[in-house]
């Protein structure tokens, strides 16, 4: 019968794994790992590459240590790494480099703390110490600031600026929160352009250059729409192809969470790892569609895709221009019937409500705050807040097809 200590190991991994690369540290972490009573910690030979390996075969630990003595940049090293670390778990590094600009890159990162050899076991006492109580103030602050709130189009043109604007413009204005609102793809981005905007460079380098991200160079970038309300876009030349490194997405969240309510980001149809990144961090997640056939098939598979990457946060389906009939719209009960997903909003279309928003150069919810598409965002504002909304019949507007194409039908 297998014992307690077991039992906990096969749900949540080894307590400690190290991966290290010289006798005398694996015979202190041994010590340790005695002194602290864990019978399931995992000792290995090897570096960071060894606990990339490890972190991708099994459960995460509570604690890895690591050496980074086999890593040319050890701090872009850890970044690769931070993909496969869950929140929770904390990292002490240590190494042969006793470098004060090294330790203060691989706190800012995350890690518990930074050793340099010979270590010994009261050493990593007093780092997992150190680590516990940055844990417990980083849980305290999390559940106190900011939202992360992803929102990607299931398709072009379906209107996912025109929302991540209003909601965002709604959360500043309405709500009186502090919103910090992101646009990702760095070609092709309108959010910027959407508020009245010129994007700079800063968002292209706090990219590709994570280390060096801190709420000076962020601040820098940063455009004001007003003392709540910032964005961070930009528009690269097209000839240009902006390397968005590893941990980039970790690194600039938790710069915006020290001084943000919310944290909007519209992302780019393209889902590269730091899109994937975004969505796995998200402690909400939305997708934008119109009602037709074609949208219908990429929102059930995006649908998929994001309770893969984020299976605890929340799931929204966002209906845009409903009642746009020459987008070949099918009708919201067919259209929630194919999907299996109920829609969770449906901004109405309104023609002359787009127009008026475009030649303004603002959110539709300042433009025309009466219109029912303003209302409507105005809700998804209240409930992302936590304001409970009094209930109101749903918007349905076109007539739908009686037959569909045999890719869009679900198995019983």
């Amino acid at each position: 019968m297998a014992s307690e200590e077991q039992l906990t190991s096969q749900r949540t991994g080894p307590r400690l794994l190290a991966c290290l690369t010289d006798p005398a540290s694996t015979q202190v972490v041994r010590d340790f790992a005695i002194a602290q009573r864990w019978r399931n910690a995992s000792i290995i030979e090897g570096g960071i590459v060894s606990a990339q390996g490890q972190l991708q075969q099994q459960v995460a630990p509570n604690l890895l240590i690591v050496d980074v003595d086999d890593a040319e940049d050890p701090v872009q090293a850890l970044y690769a790494l931070a993909d496969l670390c869950p929140p929770e778990m904390s990292v002490i590094t240590i190494g042969q480099r006793n470098d004060l600009n090294l330790y203060r890159d691989l706190i800012e990162l995350g890690v518990s703390d930074y050793l340099p050899k010979p270590i010994t076991v009261p050493m990593l006492e007093r780092a997992l110490k150190r680590g516990k109580q940055r844990t417990q103030n980083g849980s305290n602050e999390e559940t106190q600031k900011a939202q992360i709130i992803t929102l990607m189009g299931a398709r072009g043109g379906v209107g996912t600026t025109t929302v991540a604007a209003g909601l965002a413009w709604c959360l500043a204005h309405l709500q009186h929160r502090t919103v910090a609102l992101v646009d990702l793809d760095l070609h092709f981005g309108n959010l910027a352009l959407s508020l009245d905007l010129v994007p700079g460079p800063g968002l292209r380098e706090a990219l590709e250059y994570p280390a060096r991200i801190d709420a000076r160079l962020l601040s820098s970038a940063t455009l004001h729409e007003s003392p709540q309300l910032s964005v961070l876009a930009a528009e690269e030349p097209l000839v240009d192809q902006p390397q968005v490194a590893a941990g980039a997405a970790d690194a600039m969240a938790t710069v915006l969470r020290a001084d943000c309510d919310f944290i909007i980001v519209e992302l780019p149809r393209h889902l590269d790892d730091s899109v994937r990144r975004m969505i796995t961090i998200a402690s909400t997640v939305g997708i934008v569609t119109d009602l037709s056939l074609t949208a219908a098939r990429d929102t059930l598979r995006l649908a998929e895709f994001n309770k893969i990457l984020s299976p605890t946060a929340k799931h929204m389906v966002i209906g845009n221009q409903v009642g746009s009939v020459h987008r070949g719209e099918v009708g919201r009960p067919e259209f929630e019937r194919v999907v299996g997903l109920n829609l969770d909003f449906a901004v109405p279309f309104e023609p002359q409500t787009a127009l008026t928003t475009s030649s303004m150069g603002t959110a539709l919810p300042a433009a025309l705050r009466n219109s029912k598409a303003a209302l409507e965002i105005i809700a998804m504002a209240e409930q992302l807040s936590g304001i409970e909304a009094p209930q109101k019949k749903s918007f349905s507007a076109s007539k739908f097809l009686p037959t569909l194409p045999s890719w869009l039908k679900r198995s019983a």
